[in-house]
């Protein structure tokens, strides 16, 4: 079977025949090195999306594109794909293009492949989702995650044959690959992979109107390691993982709440606390006050944690900035803005951004998430995250932090400081 990294040409030759027709010019990283897709059984693998025209690349992290191309094309059984929305570039070629064309070729070779996305949010970009639904082999439905819980489906991933599978920030948005800085991970884990079965079978029962498998009861009210799986890390270290997820009402049977599990992490940091997400909102929206988050970063500062905080510009908005500014004029805390340059081809709404949701702690712990810092997220939409533990597997989200707290387009947040949001759309 073809391998997209095996040659590594095969990959690029699809995407320039995309390129060619539209006059556009491929990305240098196309293609995942050692083959990030078909990692080991056993291992992870982080990835990333580096907004073209900057330099925030780690050349050490493989490109999500290819990795999502390897992945799909290594599906033998089942492909299940769950993204808040399905969105390519209406004016031509892009990264997506290719991935959705493997997708189809998928299910012409018999893999069983199932897309789920918001309900709520079809509705700004439905033509994606309702064509390839309309693809032998491939079922598309819809989560009314607003009705039942009343959130968003804001989770984003695929999951491969029971086998392995990708979680991160990357919407299936043609923007996501390359107009914004991502983060994400490939973990081959048959009992993780279970794991992630068990939540995406239970929201595809959930959207079809059929009997959804087992639910938690109970959600404990202290943080619980379980199941405790163990992962080895790229350079050959291995550390303690642990998939949980949002809402607490949502939850499969012995899946734990992630939000608990968050918290725990950084009470448990005795010297640095690094948070990046695209936003940070403790205020509920019915006009409440959600203190989990934000008093558990207070905490940190306060016995001596050095906290440092990435966030989009975006997050320039009134309803934020009082939120950010009053954790920034704290001892022990520092919070960055980062600042992209607009694309060298024009304005791209709802892009040239940081999106990664992720923190670590001490280098012995980490949190990949989808959800970002608000009430909402933890409470009444489906998000997903992995926790490991152990030393060494916050080696590159370190790494992924550091290029844009230490580039040119991060700015320091003023406490007493007047900001004004980018233009989004």
């Amino acid at each position: 079977m073809r391998r997209y990294c095996d040659p590594p040409a095969a990959a690029a030759a699809t995407i320039a025949v995309w390129a060619a027709c539209a006059g556009w010019t491929a990305p240098a990283v196309l293609v995942p090195p050692a083959c990030a897709g078909q990692s080991p059984p056993g291992s992870i693998v982080f990835v990333e999306s580096v907004p073209i025209e900057t330099d925030l690349d780690l050349p050490e992290l493989p490109d999500a594109a290819g990795v999502w191309l390897d992945l799909i094309e290594g599906a033998a059984q089942t492909l299940d794909v769950f993204s808040f929305y399905f969105s390519p570039n209406p004016d031509g070629v892009c990264r997506l293009q290719p991935v959705l064309a493997e997708v189809q070729e998928r299910a012409r070779a018999g893999v069983a492949v199932r897309l789920l996305s918001d309900r709520k949010f079809h509705a700004t970009y439905p033509q994606t989702h309702d064509r390839l639904g309309e693809v032998a082999g491939i079922t598309a439905r819809l989560l009314d995650a607003e009705r039942l819980w009343g959130g968003i489906l804001h989770a984003k991933g695929m999951l491969i044959d029971r086998e392995r599978f990708f979680l991160g920030s990357q919407n299936w948005d043609w923007r996501a690959l390359e107009h914004i800085h991502e983060f994400g991970a490939v973990v081959a884990h048959d009992e993780l992979a279970a794991d992630l079965g068990r939540i995406v079978d239970l929201d595809w029962a959930l959207a079809g109107g059929e009997p959804p498998p087992p639910r938690r009861s109970q959600v404990p009210a202290t943080p619980r390691w379980e199941p405790a799986r163990r992962l080895t890390l790229p350079d050959g270290r291995v550390c303690e993982a642990v998939l949980a997820a949002s809402p607490p009402q949502a939850l499969p049977e012995s899946i734990s709440w992630d939000l608990p599990l968050l918290v725990d992490q950084i009470d448990r940091a005795e010297i640095r606390v690094r948070l990046q997400l695209l936003s940070y909102n403790p205020g509920d929206r019915d006009g409440g006050w959600w203190p989990d988050l934000d008093a558990a970063l207070r905490r940190a500062a306060l016995r001596g944690c050095d906290v440092q905080i990435l966030l989009s510009n975006w997050a320039k908005r009134a309803s934020m900035l009082p939120h950010i500014q009053s954790l920034a004029v704290l001892p022990g805390i520092e919070i960055r803005f980062v600042n992209l340059p607009e694309w060298s081809g024009g304005f791209v709404p709802y892009a040239r951004t940081v999106h990664a949701k992720y923190l670590t702690c001490d280098d012995r712990a980490l949190w990949l998430g989808t959800g970002n810092g608000s009430h909402g997220d933890f409470h009444r939409s489906r998000n997903i995250s992995l926790f490991l533990r152990g030393d060494g597997c916050a080696e590159a989200a370190d790494q992924f932090f550091t290029r844009s707290w230490t580039s040119a387009y991060a700015e320091t947040v003023d406490p007493c400081g007047h900001y004004t949001p980018p233009r989004r759309e």
